[in-house]
């Protein structure tokens, strides 16, 4: 988690692509990390599933300044719920601009009513596009590790465009305190 705050606030200054592999879901680690670079500066947020932090994302916020409105106003956001929306997405953003954060990547990529090679095509397609933008600005993508054999072929040319792989295991859980009664 330590890598993921330091990389919100060095991401501003520099350009590439990031990948970020999380084992579950990581809404938390997702929703801390979005709230450190909306406080470093704007943001285009690029969401591959339906979940967005709503509540959560404020609430972290108000821990740093009381001007929650002028901090979401810094988020723009993308919904591409299918691989060629996400194409589709990926292909009207301009080389310019804020820092990307895309969320689970790959996600939109589990068609099972696509044929194989056309999500593959439609994956390279939108590398193709990252690649593009990562020249100019900085790009942080974010998927969910899997398993079979298709995550591992996406896994694989998704992590040949990065160039920075991290792996963010979940948070440990607090122990569980057991009050004494006397």
């Amino acid at each position: 988690m330590y890598e993921l705050l330091t990389l919100a606030t060095d991401i501003t200054e520099k350009r590439g692509l990031t990948l970020i592999v999380t084992q579950g879901t990581a809404r938390q680690s997702k929703t801390d990390l979005i709230a450190n670079l909306i406080l470093n500066g704007t943001l285009l947020l690029v969401a591959a599933d339906e979940w967005l932090p709503g509540f959560l994302l404020p609430r972290i916020m108000r821990g740093h300044t009381t001007e929650i409105k002028e901090l979401t106003s810094r988020l723009r956001t993308v919904c591409a719920s299918t691989s060629l929306r996400l194409l589709d997405s990926l292909s009207n953003i301009s080389a310019a601009g804020e820092p990307i954060l895309v969320l689970d990547f790959l996600n939109t990529f589990y068609d099972p009513n696509m044929r194989l090679s056309l999500r593959f095509r439609v994956l390279r397609q939108c590398c193709n596009h990252l690649k593009r933008i990562a020249l100019h600005r900085p790009i942080m993508i974010m998927t969910q590790e899997m398993s079979g054999q298709e995550y591992e072929q996406f896994l694989q040319i998704l992590c040949g465009i990065a160039q920075k792989t991290l792996y963010l295991e979940p948070a440990p859980e607090p122990p569980s305190l057991q009050l004494a009664l006397l």
